[in-house]
């Protein structure tokens, strides 16, 4: 009897050897190695680019409760954190509120709703509040210039009649961010004006460079 050896690596009719199909797996893992990163990284900013829709919600959401509830209601951003608060306010004296020395948390305030921006892999390092070094600074189209932070925080209240103001009373606000890993893609502003208390998003067009509605 004649026994037959078959060896590993030998190319069989029609097929491949293992030498060829360890090359193949090496060649998909290195691929996926060097792709993997990048594909990760454009998530991160196209979620960076729509945070601006989650702000805008939640804007949405305080000034459809202070209308519904007939009290006022206080959007808050807190930059330390990256994190909104809605806050009822269990009241409609616009001057109380925004004269009392404890505003945002007036008398028998509460917070409603607590969202984290910082989320879907997006790190909290990657969202900042301004206008990147060298991006146009003057007014958007509608007027509304960016308003500054308060011991790091920006409160928005809105009225029974739907009308919005800050602190200082302003009649209009706007809130800049963007991602420092690409600023040009990411640079966005959401202004309030006051009066009406309706929200817009902009974007910046690095073709026209400004930002656009």
């Amino acid at each position: 009897m004649i026994v037959r050896k078959h060896f590993v690596g030998r190319q069989s009719s029609g097929g491949f050897s293992m030498i060829e199909l360890l090359t193949v797996v090496t060649i998909i893992i290195a691929m996926t190695a060097i792709a993997l990163p990048q594909l990760i990284s454009a998530r991160r900013l196209m979620r960076s680019a729509g945070m601006s829709r989650e702000i805008l919600t939640q804007l949405r959401y305080a000034r459809q409760e202070a209308m519904s509830q007939r009290q006022a209601m206080t959007f808050q951003y807190d930059d330390s954190t990256k994190q909104i608060k809605i806050i009822d306010h269990q009241s409609s004296d616009k001057t109380a509120i925004l004269t009392d020395t404890n505003y945002p948390n007036t008398t028998g305030s509460f917070v409603t709703r607590t969202t984290l921006l910082a989320v879907g892999g997006v790190p909290a390092s990657e969202i900042i509040y301004g206008i990147p070094s060298g991006y146009p600074t003057g007014a958007l189209s509608d007027t509304a210039t960016m308003t500054s932070l308060s011991s790091n925080k920006i409160n928005i209240t809105f009225f029974p009649d739907g009308s919005a103001t800050d602190k200082a009373n302003d009649a209009k606000i706007a809130l800049f961010f963007y991602n420092p890993k690409n600023p040009g893609a990411t640079a966005m502003a959401i202004s309030v004006l006051g009066s009406a208390g309706r929200a817009k998003v902009w974007r910046y067009s690095s073709s026209a460079n400004s930002y656009k509605e």
